[in-house]
């Protein structure tokens, strides 16, 4: 089985580095081979919105109008069996790195399709196979407590790599701030985030993910995100009789 990381980190020995590292060493110890890639040092233009990727109609990765590393690198997720996702926690979400990485994917990897319930929905156009996804994001000050106010990138990868990439989410780890010692002064609590350490815990925790995202791969059992099934089949019929007074769309003639 193979897993691909993708690691959005700006610090190539950080504490996201480390807890990919430990997150490697417990996929391994399941059979997994493990493929790290530092976004950092990969071209990766930003998205010019041209739409080539959107219009297209074909079968498989959709065509770019850029060619850089993205070409190599959705064509390993595609091979994958796995994908994990880390990152810091920059302004309460991913990096900029991951950001436009995801903005370069997205479309290349899903189609538009529909109608669904009178909306388009979204189709994965990697669907060779069922795939395990996960996430690793590092905070700098925020403890593990107050989570729910630092880490927006998180919620918005679990709600999204599963339908655009074909898979289902086994698990996620959050390392907030675990501190040398506790700030004792105003100059410690502006240096906050040069206090912060890993932390015996966060590593096993990483390590676990690891564990667990070999062994979902190995049960066969993986099942892909559809917007069918993202939508309860109450709220369905809801939305059909609403829609069916008030369409989302109207056409100006």
């Amino acid at each position: 089985m193979k897993i691909l990381v993708l690691n959005g980190t700006y610090r190539p020995h950080g504490t996201t580095t480390e807890l990919v590292r430990s997150f490697e060493e417990g996929a391994r110890t399941h059979g997994a081979e493990v493929e790290v890639v530092m976004l950092r040092d990969r071209r990766i233009g930003y998205c010019t919105n041209c739409l080539k990727c959107y219009g297209y109609t074909g079968e498989g990765i959709a065509p770019c109008c850029m060619t850089d590393d993205m070409d190599e690198i959705i064509p390993r997720m595609a091979e994958a069996d796995g994908v994990l996702f880390a990152s810091p926690v920059h302004n309460g979400f991913v990096t900029g790195l991951m950001t436009v990485f995801w903005e370069r994917l997205s479309w290349r990897a899903a189609r538009p399709d529909g109608p669904l319930l009178g909306i388009m929905a979204i189709r994965s156009r990697l669907n060779n196979k069922v795939r395990a996804f996960g996430s690793i994001a590092s905070a700098g000050g925020m403890p593990e407590r107050l989570r729910k106010s630092c880490d927006d990138g998180t919620p918005w990868l679990k709600s999204n790599a599963p339908l655009i990439l074909h898979g289902q989410w086994v698990g996620d780890v959050y390392a907030g701030a675990d501190l040398e010692r506790l700030p004792e002064n105003r100059k410690d609590w502006q240096r906050l985030y040069f206090l912060r350490r890993l932390g015996k815990r966060q590593r096993d925790r990483a390590f676990a993910l690891g564990e667990t995202m070999a062994k979902a791969i190995g049960s066969g059992d993986l099942r892909p995100v559809t917007m069918e099934k993202m939508i309860p089949g109450a709220l369905q019929w809801i939305i059909k009789v609403i829609f069916a007074f008030r369409p989302p769309f109207r056409v100006a003639g």
